[in-house]
């Protein structure tokens, strides 16, 4: 059995030091990132996924502009919703108790903790949790997924939960 940040750690894309890298602005990519997490080019879809997994691991958000970041540039990019869809889930057991671990459109895995906790926000006119991504990003909840998880909620006075590293993460606001 592993502690949660041995989990956490295990799963953890490399780390990029976004804070330390301070580069100049410098324009706008035609990428776009529509409301099913594809990447597209100038209107073409980017079909490798080795492509979409680099400038994924170099996404961030700051202010409420999304940017490919590196140390020499940062280029603005169109995100339509959330860069990212939670597409398949599992719960792992850790000597903290049991965690989600949530799989995204890229078959990365990402921990439902404190420091990636589920929100609610409104999408089309519904209710529906988005992960809390390093970096600014996050990852809207597929309905698939979220019906899953409707069946295994749990209630209470607030309302319905999904229990993670030991706290509760609320499905409804």
């Amino acid at each position: 059995m592993h502690s949660l940040n041995e989990l956490a750690t295990a799963l953890e894309q490399p780390s990029k030091p976004f804070s330390q890298w301070q580069p100049q602005h410098c324009g706008e990519l035609p990428i776009i990132i529509n409301q099913q997490g594809e990447w597209l080019y100038g209107g073409s879809k980017i079909t490798r996924i080795a492509m979409v997994k680099l400038f994924a691991s170099v996404l961030c958000k700051e202010q409420d502009t999304f940017y490919l970041k590196t140390p020499i540039e940062k280029i603005a990019i169109t995100v339509h919703d959330a860069p990212f869809i939670i597409v398949n889930w599992r719960f792992e057991m850790t000597e903290q108790g049991q965690v989600l671990c949530c799989v995204d459109n890229l078959q990365r895995t990402w921990l439902v903790t404190c420091e990636q906790p589920l929100v609610v926000q409104n999408y089309q006119g519904n209710d529906v949790p988005y992960l809390q991504l390093p970096y600014g990003c996050s990852a809207r909840v597929s309905r698939s997924v979220f019906y899953q998880w409707a069946e295994i909620a749990q209630a209470d006075k607030q309302g319905y939960f999904i229990q993670s590293a030991g706290q509760r993460f609320y499905l409804n606001v």
